[in-house]
């Protein structure tokens, strides 16, 4: 399970382009909160601990501090610049520690194969969508490929998965295989029931304030 993470949020009135970006230059990045019944709320937080706690740690549940009062949320969204390396804007959603959510999670490969049979290792998917309780989201899906075989890849279906975290990508999808140089691999098998990303730092935002959300 990912670690809880606490982090301030503080208040922000100042609205449109020229407000968020002298809070980049404070080393903050604009947000806001939403869910739960309750009115939006926009806020700053830390960019070096945000960015630590997306980069680093891989927590999507975090603990906001504001007004002196906790709120626990779902990391929902995350625009980055077109170099993928600053936040521009971070969405949190409010939650339950008992809501379901789906998120996507990194496969981490442990080991290595006892016997390549002279194949090399292909990874299809280096990342897996879930769905599981808010409180329960674990930091990877880690896989033990030292008895992988050449012709004996590793499905969905044969993963061994933390209590309650169900993987939405089809069963017969290949995670990890060996394969013989110059043979085409295996086809992974398309995405059955698979939930939206939860954070993108790679993809390419425009430099827009934020899309203020109900919910």
């Amino acid at each position: 399970m990912s670690q809880v993470v606490t982090l301030k949020a503080t208040p922000r009135t100042g609205k449109g382009s020229r407000a968020a970006i002298k809070l980049r230059k404070q080393g903050q990045v604009p947000g806001i909160i939403y869910g739960h019944k309750k009115d939006p709320a926009s806020v700053s937080v830390s960019a070096e601990e945000l960015d630590r706690a997306i980069r680093v740690q891989h927590v999507r549940m975090l603990e906001l501090e504001l007004g002196g009062t906790p709120e626990t949320v779902l990391i929902r969204e995350v625009q980055w610049d077109v170099f993928g390396k600053h936040m521009i804007h971070v969405d949190f959603e409010r939650k339950s520690r008992t809501d379901k959510v789906k998120v996507t999670v990194p496969v981490e490969l442990r080991n290595a194969p006892k016997a390549t049979g002279g194949g090399v290792l292909d990874q299809p998917l280096h990342k897996l969508h879930i769905e599981c309780l808010l409180g329960s989201i674990p930091e990877a899906i880690r896989i033990d490929i030292t008895n992988l075989t050449l012709g004996n890849p590793i499905h969905v279906r044969e993963l061994a998965l933390p209590e309650g975290v169900q993987v939405l990508e089809a069963p017969e999808a290949v995670v990890v295989q060996l394969k013989l140089p110059g043979v085409e691999a295996e086809p992974t098998t398309p995405d059955a029931g698979v939930g939206p990303e939860v954070i993108k730092p790679e993809k390419k935002k425009g430099d827009e304030e934020e899309d203020e959300k109900k919910k």
